[in-house]
């Protein structure tokens, strides 16, 4: 369960690419990284009129951007590459130890949401009172495995790691008017 996940690189359509309309022509910007850790950009330009149309300079342009993306240098410069894990050791942040889900409490509007992320800027929360906690824990561990590529862990597991967290929070549920009773009913 512990064995780590060896991202992809994710390429949107238009990943370094841009479009100047005035100048009919695509460029693509791919940071690179220079000996010493010094971070620097190749530039190339792809203009219509050489390629024929802008869809055919574009895909071009498409080309070259992930024949770059393959190049180590290109790679180190792109950020956070590493190999991601869902488990670690359960802290204050990290109650159910598994990275990038935390819940979150409010009092104005009284409730509680199941915080999920990952990765640059990626984050969603699912709310306890529309789904129900178990649900709203249960969604948020299935889209963090979505985003970093793992597989879920077996139910077993995570009915531990939510069964702890439950037994350690009942007084934030009630605090916070969010219904758990029939939970640990039907859990046990």
């Amino acid at each position: 369960m512990d064995r780590q996940v060896k991202r992809r690189v994710e390429r949107h359509r238009f990943l370094y690419i841009y479009r100047q309309e005035r100048r009919s022509v695509w460029f693509c910007v791919v940071p690179y990284m220079k000996a010493g850790g010094i971070k620097r950009h190749k530039r190339r330009t792809f203009q219509d009129r050489r390629y024929g149309t802008k869809a055919a300079a574009l895909a071009v342009a498409q080309q070259w951007r992930d024949e770059q993306t393959e190049l180590s240098e290109v790679r180190r410069a792109m950020g956070d590459q590493k190999a991601l894990s869902l488990f670690t050791a359960v802290s204050e942040a990290t109650p159910f130890g598994l990275v990038g889900i935390k819940p979150l409490f409010r009092l104005k509007p009284l409730g509680g949401n199941m915080s999920v992320t990952a990765q640059k800027g990626r984050k969603r929360w699912f709310s306890m009172r529309k789904y129900g906690v178990w649900e709203a824990y249960e969604m948020a561990v299935i889209q963090r495995c979505k985003w970093i590529g793992a597989e879920p862990p077996d139910r077993a597991d995570m009915d531990a790691r939510f069964n702890r967290w439950l037994e350690a929070n009942e007084g934030q549920l009630t605090k916070h008017e969010i219904c758990y009773k029939s939970l640990l009913q039907t859990r046990e």
